[in-house]
């Protein structure tokens, strides 16, 4: 019959709405001059710059009389009083038409598909509120459990289409200072405010991709044994047609496990606190920026391939995420060992023996990643360091950072140029092992 719509693909910013318009409900409805709803375009393609993403819908032989639409779900997708569609986040909605006694429906099916940002990360859509990299593990606080981590880094990705502003649950566990966040909206500059400050601007209610990680907590937490460290739970649009979805960056992973350098500590100022600090200014964050990898980070203060400093040492920190949690499994394309600065008590052929079983836990968790080893700033068991990585050729290379001339906040930890030419020059590194071009 004629009133019968083919299947048709729209994709809105990278969000395809398959429409399959039934047959009216009402037998009146099948006369010839029955009002019929049908599509004005069969295909339309809308660039994320364009204000109001839509489907228009319409009732045949209805022109300038009043027609009530209505959607099944709005959290999926909404209809204007003009019959304009309008995807919200994936599922699966029924947009009416009604006119006088007669009645028509519109199945909206909302399927996501893969989008990149301006910073170069690769998105797909995933089941559940948010996407995460890094350090994670479930954790009940208060009785509601959460996704917790420990550590500087860890990261979480969602997208959000129809509102302004989104509340992000924040439930700090934390004893010595107030945690900073840092969030990215569409690959834009990072934003950072305390996470007592929880709400996010997004600019405006189109729909956007959102990269939050966790910047800086104090160096002087407990996060082994105290598992101190930041839980997040919802995520809430603050308009009533607002959606959240779930995205995970497809790029390959980069992990650094190091000390207070590769958490950023010191970064920004002098002071040795949260407000000194920046994860996402570190020269770590500067190197996976380069090459439009996810860092993942262990970074530490105070630890080493020995030493265990404000965590524990390096063999812990890849096992487990606290005294209490193993650490999860991911995939690595490439891991930078940034340790040699707090082993101040460990020298020679000991030092090498526990630096190779460092290097021999990695490859054994990764074999198929690259693992360099970094000569620390200071040069401290360089020799050492060199000497372990010989042993291994095949899939361990020496990152020498003799000739790097960096700047400082305190003589040890660079600031924010110091880290930025760091992560430039580990970058090229990184490149040149893995045979692709800046």
């Amino acid at each position: 019959m004629k009133n019968i719509i083919k299947k048709s693909i729209v994709f809105i910013t990278a969000v395809a709405i398959m429409l399959t318009l039934a047959m009216p409900m009402s037998a009146e409805a099948a006369s010839k001059k029955a009002p019929k709803l049908n599509k004005t375009k069969t295909t339309l393609t809308i660039t994320k710059k364009k204000t109001k993403p839509a489907v228009q819908l319409k009732v045949k032989n209805a022109a300038g009389r009043k027609v009530k639409w209505t959607s099944s779900n709005k959290k999926v997708a909404t209809v204007s009083s003009k019959g304009k569609i309008t995807a919200r986040s994936k599922g699966t909605a029924k947009i009416k038409a009604a006119y006088k006694k007669k009645k028509y429906t519109c199945t909206v099916s909302v399927v996501y598909g893969n989008y990149t940002t301006s910073d170069g990360m690769r998105y797909k859509d995933i089941k559940g509120s948010f996407g995460q990299s890094g350090r994670w593990y479930k954790k009940s606080i208060n009785g509601k459990e959460y996704e917790y981590t420990s550590t500087d880094g860890s990261a979480i990705y969602f997208k959000v289409t129809g509102s302004k502003y989104v509340n992000v649950s924040f439930v700090a566990q934390v004893a010595a200072a107030i945690p900073y966040f840092s969030y990215s909206v569409d690959g834009g500059s990072m934003k950072r405010q305390l996470v007592t400050k929880n709400k996010l601007n997004l600019g405006n209610a189109k729909t956007h991709y959102v990269r939050l990680v966790i910047d800086s907590m104090s160096e002087q937490e407990n996060r082994w044994a105290a598992e101190a460290g930041i839980g997040i739970g919802a995520i809430t649009p603050v308009s009533a047609d607002g959606a959240v979805a779930a995205i995970k960056p497809e790029n390959a992973t980069i992990a650094f496990f190091g000390d207070s350098i590769t958490q950023g500590i010191r970064v920004l100022n002098k002071k040795l606190t949260p407000a000194g600090a920046s994860t996402t200014n570190s020269y770590a964050w500067q190197c996976a920026k380069q090459l439009d990898l996810v860092p993942y980070f262990a970074g530490f203060g105070g630890s080493g391939i020995v030493q265990p400093g404000s965590f524990n040492n390096c063999i812990n920190a890849i096992e487990s995420n606290s005294a209490y949690h193993k650490a999860e499994k991911f995939d690595a394309d490439v891991i930078v060992v940034e340790h040699g600065t707090n082993d101040v008590y460990t020298y020679g052929e000991i030092y090498v023996s526990e630096y190779k079983r460092v290097l021999n836990l990695l490859h054994q968790k990764h074999p198929n990643a690259k693992i360099l080893a970094m000569i620390p700033f200071t040069q401290l068991h360089a020799d050492e360091i060199r000497s372990a990585a010989a042993a291994y050729p095949k899939w361990c290379s020496v990152i020498e950072t003799s000739s790097w001339r960096l700047s400082y906040t305190d003589g040890l930890h660079p600031n924010k140029s110091g880290a930025k030419t760091a992560g430039k020059n580990l970058a090229k590194k990184v490149a040149s092992i893995r045979k692709v071009t800046l």
